[in-house]
């Protein structure tokens, strides 16, 4: 009985992390996606 009532718990909260994880994802879809600028160079040591 025990058993039962803990593998019931941890389903519960697999699910609720699984919603608020999907709630999330849908809030944030609205924005804007920003681009991290990106140095194109590199810079070698003089010694090298």
């Amino acid at each position: 009985m025990a058993q039962i009532f803990l593998n019931s718990a941890v389903a519960v909260l697999i699910a609720s992390a699984f919603l608020t994880t999907a709630v999330a994802a849908f809030r944030s879809r609205d924005r804007a996606i920003q681009k991290v600028p990106v140095r194109a160079g590199r810079r070698h040591h003089p010694n090298a």
